[in-house]
């Protein structure tokens, strides 16, 4: 039986040396010596596809093949260990120093790797701060440690200045970069982040390595995730027995259009892999299915479960913004469920800032939900039953 979930922070120690840079005028550290002061540690990529790490004597060279969607260019990466000498390289390569001890991300997807590797305080700016749920930020927040940068779509470039932080940790989606060039030509390293692009769970919770990658903590990056990857691989087991499948939607109208994930996104991965039927599984798209609301009751009105309504907290408030949801077998039996059982002091989603990186949370949440019986001692944790 296994017992409830816990958000993990494992420790693990490490040494490094936090060196000034160093004037033309001084002798430079020898490779040698720079090597002597940090650990070198290579972690293995095992199910994320979006990065790639290659090691060298006194730096690592990161690659993003395919940054977003239908990218006809992917970026390059140089992270040099602090006072080596830069390698060769070509002019579109972006050099970064490493360990970094000033960061700034502007996802909170990107946020919990911080948090899970134990350096919080090294994030020191982010795009609407009221977004972050995570406690031990928010009390940074408080404290004046993070600064507030302005709307993620208008960064405030000479606050980023100000701050001067060691990088800035983007993501894209391959029609906002003109704003990245604006922040590479004030002299501020950019990097992209592409986590969002990984079509399974753990692939995605696997970008702790990523960021591991530039504070020279991927030891502890990889206790972090093998103790996740136990969890997730426990609980699939468990799950496995299960022959029946209950069925399954999710998503909700936009407009005129019914978002569902494609069979091939992670958010299907999820519902397989707790042995739920899911209605849209057999089609290979790894984005977001664009629907009509006719096709999905034509489709979904029997189903057993209808898991993620996005924002919404209740039946009622759902049936008040469209009667035919009601209509549903799912909502009549009252099988309906949110993801948004925690938010943060100032009404962040927890579920979108942390439940990427614990997919072993949302996995035993989602067997809960559909198998009751497998995990007698769990209580939901991302998700809610809506009443």
């Amino acid at each position: 039986m296994l017992k409830k979930y816990s958000i993990l922070i494992v420790t693990v120690s490490i040494s490094l040396v936090y060196q000034g840079c160093i004037p033309d005028n001084q002798k430079k550290v020898t490779t040698s010596s720079i090597l002597e002061s940090v650990e070198i540690y290579e972690t293995k990529v095992d199910f994320a596809t979006g990065f790639k790490v290659s090691y060298f004597d006194h730096y690592k060279k990161v690659k993003i093949p395919l940054p977003w969607q239908s990218a006809d260019h992917g970026f390059e990466y140089l992270l040099v260990q602090r006072g080596a000498e830069v390698p060769e390289h070509d002019e579109n390569v972006q050099v970064i120093e490493i360990p970094l001890d000033r960061i700034v991300c502007t996802s909170t997807s990107h946020l919990p790797a911080l948090d899970m590797l134990g350096i919080p305080e090294k994030l020191i700016g982010f795009p609407h701060t009221d977004y972050i749920s995570s406690s031990s930020i928010r009390k940074l927040i408080d404290q004046g440690g993070v600064t507030d940068i302005g709307m993620e779509a208008g960064i405030n470039i000479e606050m980023l200045m100000e701050l001067d932080p060691g990088v800035v940790i983007d993501f894209a989606m391959g029609n906002n970069y003109d704003k990245y060039k604006s922040i590479t030509k004030a002299g501020i390293p950019l990097v992209i982040n592409a986590d969002y692009m990984e079509e399974t769970p753990l692939g995605r919770a696997e970008w702790i390595k990523f960021m591991a990658l530039f504070f020279n903590l991927e030891k502890k990056a990889d206790s972090v995730f093998n103790e996740i990857k136990h969890n997730y691989d426990s609980l699939y087991s468990i799950a496995s027995k299960i022959n029946q499948l209950p069925t399954v939607y999710s998503g909700i109208v936009y407009g005129d259009v019914w978002y569902m994930p494609g069979g091939q996104n992670f958010g299907a991965k999820f519902l397989s892999d707790a042995r739920g039927d899911y209605l849209w599984k057999t089609n290979d798209i790894s984005g977001s299915l664009k629907l009509s609301f006719e096709t999905v009751y034509e489709k979904a009105n029997t189903a057993d479960y209808w898991i993620g309504v996005g924002s919404y907290k209740s039946l009622k408030e759902i049936r008040e913004s469209d009667e035919r949801y009601a209509s549903f077998s799912a909502f009549k039996n009252g099988n309906v469920y949110s993801y948004n059982a925690k938010v943060g002091e100032k009404g962040g989603s927890t579920f979108l800032e942390l439940g990427y990186a614990r997919p072993d949370i949302v996995l035993a949440d989602l067997i809960k939900i559909l198998h009751p019986q497998l995990l007698p001692d769990h209580n939901l944790y991302f998700y809610e039953k809506l009443r």
